[in-house]
């Protein structure tokens, strides 16, 4: 792997931890905060909508349902490695948020919108939608190689789901802001190890 990878990784995973020591302080609830009134300015039915939508979207089996249908498609271009390394990428994401969420056990915000079971630190949203997105651009480029010369705006469509994404987890008062971030920077970390090390085992002949 390049030094630059490690160091992002490493930045991330930095990052997350001192987020996580430092999530109750009042700098960060002010943050927080304020991203709750910044949406409850602008709160619509339409929005209501478009978040719940994003909400159900955003989970894990609609992620895994994609994920399947990837594999199915590398598999027929010849490409299987691609197809399980955005499987395996999601599935140990999930195990990760899970591990992350009892270890925090930091509580959702007492103004949900509607009730959420689980912790709040990392959002699990957050996480899964980079992972899923990012790990799905990568292995694009990689099944359909002429993809690449469309490459700032798969990345700028990837970005842009990931927002909206964690966007609507605020929006709904189920995460706070704080809780986002730290889901990006975490699912930002493991996208990137994940694929460098697929990146690595292909390059080595062990998966083709």
């Amino acid at each position: 792997m390049k030094k630059n990878n490690w160091i992002l990784i490493f930045t991330s995973v930095f990052l997350f931890v001192i987020l996580g020591l430092i999530y109750d302080s009042k700098l960060i609830h002010r943050l927080d905060q304020s991203a709750f009134k910044f949406f409850e300015a602008i709160r619509t039915n339409g929005l209501d909508s478009f978040c719940y939508f994003l909400r159900d979207f955003g989970s894990s089996k609609i992620y895994l349902t994609f994920s399947i249908i990837m594999l199915i498609y590398s598999i027929l271009r010849k490409r299987l490695w691609s197809g399980i390394s955005l499987v395996i990428t999601l599935l140990t994401g999930r195990v990760i948020v899970t591990i992350l969420k009892d270890f925090y056990e930091r509580p959702r915000p007492a103004s949900m919108y509607y009730f959420e079971s689980g912790f709040s630190f990392p959002s699990g949203h957050a996480v899964m939608a980079s992972t899923f997105f990012l790990t799905l651009s990568f292995i694009l480029f990689v099944i359909e190689p002429k993809l690449m010369k469309h490459k700032k705006l798969i990345h700028f469509l990837a970005f842009f789901m990931i927002f909206l994404i964690s966007m609507s987890r605020i929006y709904l008062h189920v995460h706070h802001f704080s809780d986002i971030i730290a889901g990006w920077l975490i699912g930002f970390a493991w996208y990137s190890l994940c694929k460098n090390v697929f990146i690595s085992l292909h390059e080595k002949g062990q998966l083709t």
